[in-house]
């Protein structure tokens, strides 16, 4: 018997057939925006071979909803009795990017990940994945009677404040501009209003205003080279609260789920900027008032495996 595994996203999608035992068979990647559903793909990933699925489990980048998922960016929608029917099977699952994500880390390895904190001796211990892309994306993985366990949620969108006086008229103008993302109270905003791409080039433009100068970037990719270069001082400023709200955020999600197996890192933007992981990175992690050594205690990871999708859906497949 063998199973399909797949790992879609914004720009692409990857299928794979694996044995009964997880061993991938065969791989192969098609355009998530091109005008091919994902169920027409996976039909023709299947009708070559000998055989329908037993299973098929997809990592998906997108919120689920009664076995439905919308793409975040390739605007189309699949479900899970639509990939069923296409595979000829009973026993079709979607998974969110990072549900699956954090199904990943109950597979990682020293090779997988760069130490910021601690080291690669991984406890068989709650474990917290935090990943700045387009979104926030957040996934936990827990072990119940020895054996792993993943608890969705959409922890990229609790509140994040302002941290200093000075960055109260930041905020106010981050609201003013973008009011869908306060949360309620004066000036909280979900963490992805900052902590994403989507939100990093509206909090450099607040920042801007509010410091009186000129907002000379526009794209992430442009922000992060002249923070790297120190070549506009918004730009400085900006990434550097970017890395600490994002120590900050990972370290109280952390203590949330007590992730003394570790938190792990990742996500395009982290992935791509390794730098910016400085000391203001780690002192807003631990920034822990009486437990303070609670936080210290986590280890904390970059993780630079980007087959997690794939390696999270087999993961998930073999508890089925």
């Amino acid at each position: 018997m063998w199973n399909l595994i797949g790992d879609v996203g914004g720009t692409n999608m990857r299928l794979a057939a694996v044995s009964s035992d997880g061993e991938i068979l065969e791989q192969r990647s098609f355009p998530s925006k091109g005008d091919v559903p994902l169920e027409e793909v996976c039909r023709s990933f299947v009708s070559p071979r000998d055989g329908a699925p037993g299973h098929v489990v997809i990592a998906a980048a997108g919120v689920v909803k009664d076995g439905q998922v919308t793409l975040t960016n390739a605007r189309q929608t699949a479900s899970e009795s639509g990939i069923a029917a296409a595979c000829g099977t009973g026993h079709a699952k979607i998974l969110n990017d990072f549900e699956a994500a954090a199904w990943s880390l109950a597979t990682v390895g020293a090779e997988d990940v760069t130490v910021l904190q601690g080291t690669t001796q991984f406890q068989r211990a709650p474990r917290l994945i935090i990943g700045p892309g387009t979104g926030l994306g957040v996934g936990s993985l827990i072990y119940a009677h020895g054996q792993p366990a993943v608890v969705p949620g959409e922890g990229g969108h609790v509140a994040i404040a302002p941290r200093r006086a000075d960055l109260v008229a930041v905020f106010d103008c981050l609201t003013r501009d973008w009011p869908e993302v306060a949360m309620g109270a004066p000036l909280a905003v979900e963490a992805e209003a900052l902590l994403s791409g989507t939100g990093l080039p509206r909090f450099y433009r607040a920042l801007a205003e509010v410091r009186g100068a000129a907002a000379v970037c526009v794209e992430n990719a442009e922000i992060f080279a002249a923070a790297q270069t120190q070549s506009d001082a918004v730009a400085v400023e900006a990434v550097a609260l970017f890395a600490e709200y994002l120590g900050a955020v990972a370290g109280d999600l952390g203590l949330v789920l007590g992730a003394t197996g570790g938190v792990f890192v990742t996500g395009g933007l982290a992935l791509k900027n390794p730098w910016m992981f400085d000391t203001g990175f780690l002192e807003a992690f631990n920034a822990g008032g009486r437990h303070q050594s609670w936080r210290e205690a986590m280890p904390v990871y970059l993780y630079s495996n980007e087959d997690f999708g794939l390696i999270g859906a087999r993961n998930y497949l073999m508890t089925l």
